[in-house]
């Protein structure tokens, strides 16, 4: 899951040290501490990556590629945790597809660990009272923070709708977007998850969403080729600690669900109508997921907002 000028570090850092590790530092056992860059609202992991840490999973899994230590960083958005990358303040960023695309498109040196989710849905939210298709929404304003997934839906509705340029997406922070949706002031805006139930409850119409395209899109989790190139084992445990922390939620999702709503602080049933069992790939590169990595790839090429062509299914193989 998105994109952004190097902002502000969301709280704190926190620090997990990986079982069975009897030193904190990369001088005492050999390994090294593995810095992960990712957004949350709660400054705790979250999703996946969160239950991987929960569980123990993550750590367990990259002891065998010299991880004893693993430290996250959390950011306002996935285009902050790809300017921590790029700088250096992060080994690994976990973001949405769209920086991921972005920062592959500016830099070759972005590798493609892995998605750590697919099939992930977004909802067009309309005001109460306003416009129920996105025809009615000709000549007012959709909300989303710009090059986001979100930014990235609104388009892409619009463009399946054949409404390109009749619409205008106008760049607003989501929770500044919701407030506008609940006093009017704005039409409609890009949601997900937990948030977007909650709106519908409140009888928020949803005007359209990728999944009645059939489209969707992916986390991703990408390095640099200097992590990658001075730990050559690394690709393929990162591969399986998400591959395994994946089919540990398929396994356990009522618990799963019951955590996030618990860490995020929402109902367990808003939770559990927006998440589907099959968003967690138990494969490193899915078929779904390189679709849908593709579809959002040539989208953003066509309108111009990559840096740079090149070839996903080429990226999706690198190697380290």
């Amino acid at each position: 899951m998105l994109t952004r000028i190097f902002h502000a570090v969301l709280a704190t850092v926190l620090t997990v040290t990986a079982v069975g590790c009897s030193s904190s530092s990369d001088g005492g056992s050999g390994g090294y501490t593995l810095r992960i860059g990712a957004t949350s609202v709660t400054g705790t992991p979250a999703g996946s990556l969160g239950w991987g840490d929960r569980q123990g999973i993550l750590s367990k899994e990259l002891k065998a590629a010299g991880v004893d230590k693993i430290e996250y960083s959390f950011f306002q958005s996935g285009g902050d945790a790809v300017s921590a990358l790029i700088a250096g303040a992060v080994d690994v960023a976990a973001v949405g597809d769209n920086p991921a695309l972005r920062a592959r498109s500016r830099d070759p040196k972005v590798v493609l660990l892995s998605f750590d989710s697919v099939n992930s849905d977004m909802q067009l939210i309309g005001a109460r009272g306003g416009p129920t298709n996105i025809q009615g929404l000709v000549g007012k304003n959709i909300t989303a923070p710009q090059g986001t997934i979100r930014d990235r839906t609104a388009r892409q509705l619009i463009e399946a709708a054949g409404l390109t340029g009749k619409i205008e997406v106008k760049d607003v922070p989501t929770p500044e977007s919701i407030a506008g949706l609940s006093s009017g002031q704005i039409d409609a805006t890009v949601l997900s998850g937990a948030s977007s139930v909650d709106l519908q409850q409140k009888g928020y119409p949803v005007i359209d969403s990728l999944s009645r395209h059939g489209m969707g899109s992916t986390g991703t989790n990408i390095a640099l080729t200097s992590f990658t190139d001075g730990h050559p084992d690394f690709r393929a445990a990162w591969q399986h600690a998400i591959t395994a922390v994946n089919a540990d939620i398929q396994e356990n999702f009522d618990d799963y669900l019951h955590w996030v709503a618990d860490t995020d602080g929402t109902k367990f049933e808003y939770v559990k109508q927006s998440t589907q069992a099959d968003e967690f790939n138990t494969e490193p590169f899915p078929q779904i997921g390189v679709k849908q990595l593709q579809d959002a790839y040539d989208f953003l090429n066509a309108d111009g907002s990559l840096a740079g062509q090149y070839s996903v299914t080429d990226w999706i193989g690198a190697k380290p």
